[in-house]
């Protein structure tokens, strides 16, 4: 029934009120179906209360409690109240004494359940909950993480099966991809990717935004981006029916219409073989890209550099043996919990141990599925419990025989041309009642089936004699399920899914770019790449990319001086720069004293500028001035504009957009070194522009409110930031958004900053003005190595579409290198409002 429910707590009870009067009573019941409780209902004005203690929530763990209504007559019926206009899954909270309760509406009926335990377990589950009921929203709001990949395996509990081996390929292929696993096991994972704990916020935060998603069952959430592909794996050629394919009721019938859900998200799924590829399509109703490469999880089963004996030893497992696996799979009809299961072995494992030679060892691998573990104690000597190891193909590939029931796990097998033997003591059970099969057992399988311990001593006794019967049934098993198997499938999924590092944009043309060079330059080269591999395709795609044709040869030839050393400049552009560089320095300058100090005062007029400025005596203006490197054509600052001026100097940009622009924009400075203050005021009342610029000693960063530390650099006139802890002199900071709301501006059009590689802090500040006013942006972005990565990456997330230049003024060491950002609906000027140059 749906109503109107109200919930309170006070002096340790919950009150639950609702507003219909035909509800006698409530009724609570344990998930785990262990108790439950009828509460009777007060009635009030037409509706009714219930009372419920804390106390009587509370038991050992943490604990759900479905919510039913009674009517008079006993009737149940789940509560299920209108939705609250909480986003959070949880909409109430409340506790004493260290418990904690909350409630929420199931996702099945939308009924309420109440969630009770101990406040810090209870904490946790409530934030991954809602941060679960949050993925939507992210998924809309988030920006996509372009080289971001993240992995999972048999719901995050394993570093096994297709999963894994894809991830490793890929390591080797492409290292410029930032792999995460969602991963709750104690594994080592080569390479040492980040991991996130399986259905943490962070988790669903990284599927919302992750590039690529690889997974080998389903994901706790559907939907993704566009943008995003997804690589459905799955886990095994089919024997037991899948999906729409079950005939008879069962979990797997249950979840169809979410697994519908998923594989509509899917945007290609992997298939071992033509026999896979009909089926999964059938039983999942998917009609998108189908990879029949063959499994990457049979890789390691044909690996011929196997160290069978130090693998036993990292298994744990004793040299020098001969080893029988046994792998059976689960029963569906035997639920214990959600998605666990019971599992009996029904195996005598004393008769198996008495018949094994010597040198062999049984090894019992449940699987992920089955609730309770097998039992150590008690095993014979000769029998050993390997249900911890995560990756069955370790296992498989030790193995000299297989003995398993249903699961698919010998298919994978079957590669090795190996012994198989099936085990199955409830066949008809499971084949008209469970599941049903794909294959005529008696017909189809590669071994022989055992319906009793007895039966299957035998085979095992018999085994030579066993595999001459079924040898030309083996192989022609072979031949139809394992046809693609070569021990390179991961490889040729990669290469499908995620192409070379080669095929970047960014990394190809560099390469091509560095063809001619000589030794030394190759071995530099060698090294630009390496440092950059991790980030090339992000790089590539957030910036390069985006680039117009005429800039990106500019943007190669800068990168390779900046960051390799390597110069691929025009020889006669930089002819020219040098010879004007002479020119300007040749330039007599009269001396000028500004608050006591000695300065030269520069005549901009030979720049094409009417304005002068008292500055340094080693500063030429031509980068600023002349090469004009804040603007482009296109990109201009234009009558009426507000300019930001992160970086003012000695006021030379602020005096260069008021001269651009006759005198008619505002422009808002902030400049931190006391020297250089001295230089801007004097310089703004010189040329006349008090009016127009607006001089702030703050530093723009993230926060407000706290200090940055600066000091003096080497070079007369620049600065540096200093750690917290260092000498110096110490200056308040301020977010952009801040200072925007303080000064009341009602627009802001162009931003400027070179500020000694502060551009992040200070872009991170300024989110919501660059979201509001979607400014022009000149941004600088030589002072870091990662420039080229985080800057790009921050535009992205802000949501606003620009469109960029690239200007690199500075020929001789790669300085003065700006990213002009110009918004898409901004790229044409606006009717009567001509741009100045």
């Amino acid at each position: 029934m749906s109503l109107h429910l109200e919930l309170a707590f006070c002096d340790g009870t919950l009150e639950l009120r609702l507003d219909d009067g035909a509800a006698s009573a409530v009724r609570l019941r344990r998930r785990d179906g262990k108790a439950g409780m009828d509460v009777p209902l007060a009635t009030v004005s037409g509706g009714g209360t219930a009372r419920i203690s804390l106390e009587a929530l509370k038991t050992e763990g943490l604990t759900r409690w479905d919510v039913l209504c009674l009517d008079a007559d006993g009737a149940e019926t789940p509560l299920c109240p209108r939705p609250p206009a909480s986003e959070d899954r949880h909409f109430f909270h409340c506790g004493q004494d260290g418990w904690s309760l909350s409630a929420y509406l199931s996702d099945s009926l939308g009924s309420l359940v109440l969630l009770c335990g101990s406040t810090d377990r209870h904490r946790h589950v409530v934030a991954d909950e809602d941060a679960r009921a949050a993925f939507p929203r992210w998924l809309r709001e988030l920006p996509l993480d372009e080289d971001l990949v993240i992995f999972e395996s048999f719901l995050g509990k394993q570093y096994a099966g297709n999963p894994r081996y894809i991830y490793e390929a890929l390591h080797r292929v492409r290292p410029d991809l930032r792999c995460v696993w969602a991963y709750n096991g104690k594994e080592a994972i080569p390479g040492n990717p980040k991991r996130v704990r399986w259905g943490s916020a962070e988790y669903y935060r990284l599927l919302a935004t992750a590039r690529y998603r690889v997974n080998n069952i389903r994901f706790p959430v559907a939907g993704r981006k566009p943008e995003t592909r997804y690589l459905q794996t799955w886990h095994g050629t089919p024997l037991k029916r899948l999906g729409h394919d079950i005939e008879v009721a069962g979990p797997e019938v249950e979840a169809r219409a979410s697994f519908d859900q998923e594989s509509s998200g899917w945007t290609a799924l992997l298939s071992p073989n033509a026999f896979s590829t009909s089926t999964l399509r059938r039983a999942f109703r998917y009609d998108g890209t189908v990879l029949e490469t063959g499994y990457p999880l049979t890789d390691p089963l044909l690996d011929p550099a196997l160290d069978r004996q130090a693998l036993a030893a990292a298994l744990g497992l004793p040299a020098d043996r001969r080893f029988i696996l046994y792998a059976p799979t689960w029963r569906d009809h035997r639920p214990v919990g959600h998605w666990r299961f019971d599992f009996d072995l029904n195996l005598d494992l004393q008769a198996i141990s008495a018949a094994l030679a010597p040198d062999q060892v049984l090894l019992l691998r449940a699987h992920h599925l089955v609730a309770a573990g097998l039992e150590d104690a008690g095993l014979p000597a000769n029998v050993r419990n390997v249900s911890h190891v995560d990756d069955v193909s370790q296992l498989c590939a030790l193995a000299d025989v297989l003995v398993t029931d249903y699961s698919s796990v010998f298919f994978d097998y079957a590669v090795t041309g190996r012994p198989v033997l099936f085990y199955c003591y409830d066949l008809e059970l499971y084949g008209d009642q469970v599941r049903g099969f794909y294959l005529d057992l008696e017909r189809d399988l590669p071994g022989p089936v055992a319906r009793t311990t007895a039966q299957l001593v035998e085979q095992l006794r018999t085994l030579p004699q066993v595999m001459d019967r079924y040898a030309e049934r083996y192989a022609a098993f072979r031949q139809r399920f394992c046809g693609l198997a070569d021990g390179k499938a991961a490889r040729r999924v990669v290469e499908t899914v995620f192409g070379t590092a080669s095929e970047v944009p960014l990394v190809r043309d560099l390469q091509q770019l560095g063809a001619t060079v000589d030794e030394a330059d190759s071995g530099r080269l060698r090294d630009l790449l390496r440092r950059y591999a991790a980030h090339a395709r992000s790089i590539s795609t957030l910036l390069y990319e985006r680039l117009p044709e005429s800039d990106r040869r500019r943007f190669l030839v800068w990168f390779i001086k900046r960051w390799a050393g390597i110069d691929r400049v025009d020889p006669a552009e930089m002819d020219e720069y040098q010879a004007t560089i002479k020119r300007i320095r040749a330039e007599v300058r009269e001396p000028v004293l500004v608050e006591g100090r000695n300065y030269t005062l520069q005549d901009l007029r030979s720049q094409g500028y009417d304005f002068r400025l008292a500055t340094y005596h080693w500063v030429l203006g031509i980068h600023d001035i002349l090469y004009d490197q804040y603007q482009d054509e296109g990109f201009r600052v234009r009558p009426g504009d507000v300019v930001i001026d992160a970086g003012g100097f000695v006021g030379d940009t602020a005096a260069l957009f008021c001269a651009k622009t006759r005198n008619a924009c505002q422009v808002h400075a902030f400049e931190l070194l006391d020297e250089n203050i001295a230089l801007f005021r004097h310089n703004i009342s010189l040329n006349g522009i008090d009016g127009q610029v607006v001089l702030n000693r703050l530093a723009l960063t993230d926060r407000s409110g706290q200090e940055v530390v600066i000091r003096q650099a080497k070079l007369q006139g620049a600065t540096s930031l200093g750690r917290d802890d260092d000498q110096g002199e110490r200056i308040a900071t301020i977010t952009l958004d801040d200072y925007v709301a303080g000064a009341g501006l009602q627009r802001v059009d162009l931003i400027k900053m070179d500020i000694e590689g502060s551009e992040i802090p200070a872009l991170q500040g300024a989110v919501d003005t660059i979201r509001r006013f979607r400014p022009m942006l000149a941004l600088c972005l030589y002072h870091k190595w990662d420039d080229v990565l985080t800057i790009p990456r921050f535009l992205a997330s802000t949501g606003v579409d620009y469109q960029y230049r690239f200007k690199w003024v500075e020929l001789t060491h790669g300085w003065e290198a700006v990213l002009l950002a110009q918004p898409v609906d901004a790229s044409t000027a606006v009717p009567g409002e001509a741009a100045c140059s």
